[in-house]
């Protein structure tokens, strides 16, 4: 059976980070990192948010953002009890500051929330708006999901497209936005005089001040297509979504190719499915990469090249791997196969010139 790998690392190759660091990438050493890129067919990457492109990665089909379902997916990695007919929106619990004329929105993975802060506030929240029958479901201390059997008209911003951005212009929108602009609102009243925001203030910590709503919609028959021969290697909410809706198996992210193949190997024995699509995107560096200063970026880079582009190099040498499309970012993604390691014509160049 023929194997192909996609190794997604979104952002490395960012071109502000390129140009910033073109001094020192032009004399990096990296030469598998180099090999590869300079066999490999070049494909121009059109602009896509992180869920299109998992998507497109992961070989399901294209959502449009009025299709998109966000929620949808994500809600089936983590409910037990999910529901895949439903309509789903994602709360997530956040702070608001005001910042001149506007407010601001801070995510939940900045403040620290509690299991119990959280279940404490979704409590408060169903209890209030029991009346309206809206009900929270807990997924985590970040996150909660909002069920509905039938879908409304509703148009919201991702949550990381908003974060630390004034919000003013991102609102939601539709026909039935003012309803949900008002339950906002109310929850913020609510969230404000609850212990756990006094407690809060009284330890000068961060509020827990609002709710952010996003993702809606509703998914159909054809919006995931089932791979079972398919395997997602993520911690990625997202695509852990994909994986569980396609009935592909599913791992964490591995640290190097070698774990990686150790744990391939003991997934054989246990009698596991034959794959023939390995799509492996390695989440704690993609999480990282943003903070890192140019000296942690550049050392990531060198582990890379020995931790999994010298083996997949390798593996691509011996046949292996049959076909390998890399995701690092940038503007360009970049497929091989064995043969085209013997593009003898095709030399190496400098990093800054090949991203």
């Amino acid at each position: 059976m023929s194997t192909a790998v996609t190794l997604s690392i979104p952002e490395l190759f960012n071109p502000l980070r390129v140009k910033e660091a073109s001094e020192a990438l032009a004399s990096l050493k990296l030469p598998a990192l180099q090999t590869l890129l300079a066999k490999s067919d070049r494909f121009t990457v059109k602009p896509q948010n992180a869920y299109a492109r998992a998507s497109y990665l992961f070989h399901q089909p294209s959502f449009s953002e009025s299709t998109a379902a966000y929620a949808a997916i994500m809600a089936a990695a983590e409910l037990d009890n999910y529901d895949a007919g439903a309509y789903w929106l994602r709360v997530d619990p956040v702070q608001m500051i005001a910042d001149r004329d506007s407010l601001v929105l801070i995510p939940a993975h900045d403040l620290a929330i509690t299991e119990a802060e959280s279940k404490a506030l979704l409590e408060a929240f169903n209890a209030y708006f029991s009346p309206d029958k809206v009900q929270l479901e807990y997924a985590s201390a970040q996150h909660w999901y909002l069920r509905m059997a039938l879908p409304v008209d509703l148009q919201t911003h991702t949550l990381d497209s908003v974060a630390h951005q004034p919000v003013d212009q991102c609102y939601p929108t539709g026909n039935a936005a003012s309803h949900w602009r008002k339950l906002m609102n109310e929850a913020q009243m609510l969230f404000f005089s609850h212990p756990v925001n006094e407690a809060r203030r009284a330890q000068g910590i961060p509020e827990i001040n609002s709710i952010w709503l996003w993702g809606e919609g509703q998914l159909s028959d054809s919006s995931i297509v089932e791979r079972t021969d398919a395997m997602v290697w993520s911690d990625n909410l997202y695509l852990k979504g994909l994986a569980t809706l396609a009935k592909s198996p599913l791992s964490s992210s591995p640290e190097s190719y070698q774990v990686w193949q150790d744990r391939l190997v003991e997934q054989q024995k246990r009698g596991g499915e034959k794959i023939s699509h390995h799509m492996i995107q390695l989440d704690p560096l993609v999480k990282s990469i943003d903070s890192m200063q140019q000296s942690e970026w550049l050392t990531a880079l060198k582990q890379l090249e020995t931790e999994w582009f010298e083996p997949l190099m390798k593996a691509l040498k011996r046949g292996e791997i049959d076909s390998l499309l890399l995701e690092l970012g940038g503007t360009a993604r970049y497929h091989l196969k064995p043969s085209s390691l013997n593009r003898f014509w095709r030399f190496k160049s400098a990093l800054h010139k090949m991203s």
